[in-house]
């Protein structure tokens, strides 16, 4: 069953907003985990046709009888949370924004979570979580984010913001255009020349962008890429540093180590500033020619990876 709740809250840019929250709860097992969404997922992330779903399956760690999981949609997005309309003006959200608005969620359900897990944007926004709600969270699963967006995913997002912004192309041609320079930004030279040695790239990139046009808005996908590109956790603490002292919770990150997006740099710097900010940080790599939707793709690593976060 998905809920709704709503909650008032101030934005970064000045704005107040009246946020809707729409959740699910799934499974009944001991482990209470907050589980977060990347750019484009959505509220179900169980199921054959889920983007987790092989990590709820009978004996995998999210399965109904070993977790509980609550699992938001982001506002900003599409399915059913506060999002943009067509044709109506939006605010500008940035992570913290959409961190504040799940606090308020939180607390007003008086939740507390062993675990909070997200990959990409997700992990972006258990970051800024992490550091608003410190007293409710056991442990924190960051997926392929690392502290910042730096000019490499700035450049590589503004391509995206540019065709989406182009009011001359229609609806479902500009997320199909968009998508299709996401894609390759989310896999690698290696894992596609090798799927590809014989041709058909472009077919497959044409079935990706036709189907999140099939089911994204184009409002959505640019108000979540602007909220990706204001990553910044140290952005107005005094640094990364200075931001990673607030946390709390043991933080487990696992970066891609092909990754051309948040590439190992980045992780490498966020694991280094949480170290010397005194946090409790373990660094773990998912090991894959697939770049940085592996953590959709790598489910032998992925299960092993969430059953220590859990158990630790």
């Amino acid at each position: 069953m998905i809920r709704t709740t709503c909650f008032p809250i101030p934005l970064e840019c000045g704005h107040p907003l009246e946020a809707h929250i729409a959740w699910r709860r799934i499974g009944h097992g001991p482990a209470k985990v907050l589980l977060l969404h990347a750019l484009t997922g959505g509220l179900y992330p169980e199921g054959p046709k889920g983007w987790w779903g092989p990590l709820f399956l009978p004996d995998a760690p999210l399965a109904a009888t070993r977790a509980t999981v609550w699992a938001p949609n982001l506002p900003g997005s599409c399915y059913g949370s506060t999002g943009p309309q067509k044709g109506e003006p939006f605010p500008d959200l940035t992570p913290r924004d959409l961190a504040e608005a799940l606090a308020a969620w939180i607390e007003a359900e008086d939740l507390r979570f062993d675990a909070a897990v997200g990959g990409s944007l997700g992990g972006m926004v258990i970051l800024e979580l992490a550091l608003r709600l410190p007293e409710r969270i056991g442990a924190l699963g960051v997926i392929g984010t690392g502290g910042r967006s730096d000019a490499w995913i700035l450049g590589q997002n503004h391509i995206q913001r540019r065709i989406l912004e182009d009011a001359s192309i229609p609806d479902e041609a500009a997320i199909a255009l968009a998508r299709h320079a996401a894609m390759l930004t989310f896999r690698t030279p290696e894992s596609l020349n090798a799927r590809f040695a014989e041709g058909g790239i472009q077919a497959w990139l044409d079935h990706h962008g036709r189907t999140l046009a099939d089911r994204f808005t184009r409002e959505s996908y640019l108000a979540l890429l602007k909220a990706w590109d204001a990553h910044d956790l140290g952005r107005g603490r005094g640094g990364l540093v200075p931001a990673l002292r607030g946390l709390k919770a043991p933080l487990h990150l696992l970066g891609i180590n092909s990754d051309q997006l948040f590439v190992p740099a980045l992780i490498l710097e966020l694991a280094d500033a949480a170290q010397a900010a005194g946090a409790e940080v373990r660094l773990d790599w998912l090991h894959t020619p697939h770049g940085h939707d592996a953590f959709l793709m790598e489910w032998g690593q992925m299960a092993a990876w969430l059953d220590r976060l859990l158990q630790e």
